[in-house]
């Protein structure tokens, strides 16, 4: 399986450079894989930028009344995960990758797309919109029972005893805080994270852009959802929106 490769810089912040083997030199400190400098995980808690990050998604909440509201979410945040950090290794991955390729192309709807998939072995199953909705989820269950496994505690296939920390849902955690504060330092306002979606008011065209491609350098696919007309954010779970 072959990556595309990036350059982050010593602070953990992508370059937006690639990666070419036997050309790029790497400066001290960079990496070609995100790396989230100042983490720690001591006696079972995270802490990073400060702030103590839970051990599932990360949470972010600035309660109140918002208008113009821009929702983006990114598309499979954890299968993303471990297809950007080659979990499986390369040939497991890849395989990996495929069944998420194919489920993402039946969600919107790209069914000649997915057809191609694969090698072609589930076309069959895509001629027909019901059917094809049935496969989706089916391929859901299985990418993210996988996901599951690699964070459960005993032996089975998907076990690798090194991850003493679910490498998976705390590589979505810390992307959403460096995320935070990417879009706080350009003057915007962050009111609410939810694992792998993010809330801003009046968030410009040239951010929502900016964003995608900030997302794009660590294996992530940002969708705008929707933008809200307004919403009251009740606490870090529970909020009512209304669409334009």
């Amino acid at each position: 399986m072959s990556f595309n490769y990036r350059v982050f810089d010593w602070l953990g912040q992508p370059t937006y450079e690639p990666y070419i083997p036997g050309k790029t030199k790497l400066k001290e400190g960079e990496s070609i894989l995100p790396y989230f400098p100042g983490y720690e995980f001591k006696l079972g808690k995270s802490t990073y930028w400060g702030e103590e990050v839970g051990e599932g998604g990360y949470v972010y909440a600035e309660p109140g009344m918002y208008v113009n509201v821009a929702v983006l979410d990114i598309a499979s945040m954890h299968p993303s995960s471990i297809v950007a950090e080659n979990l499986f290794g390369d040939e497991y991955t890849a395989i990996f990758k495929d069944l998420l390729d194919v489920r993402i192309a039946i969600k919107h709807k790209e069914f000649d797309r997915a057809k191609k998939l694969m090698g072609g072995r589930l076309a069959k199953y895509l001629d027909d919109e019901t059917q094809a909705k049935g496969l989706s989820n089916a391929l859901k269950i299985a990418i993210n029972s996988v996901y599951g496994l690699t964070a459960a505690k005993f032996d089975h296939p998907f076990h690798d005893i090194r991850n003493k920390d679910n490498i998976v849902a705390k590589r979505g955690a810390l992307f959403m805080i460096n995320l935070k504060h990417f879009v706080q330092d350009k003057g915007y306002r962050v009111i609410h994270i939810k694992t792998d979606s993010i809330k801003i008011p009046d968030a410009s065209p040239e951010l929502i852009k900016e964003i995608m491609a900030y997302g794009e350098e660590y294996g992530y696919t940002f969708e705008h959802e929707e933008t809200y007309n307004r919403i009251c954010l009740v606490n870090d779970a529970v909020y009512i929106a209304k669409t334009e």
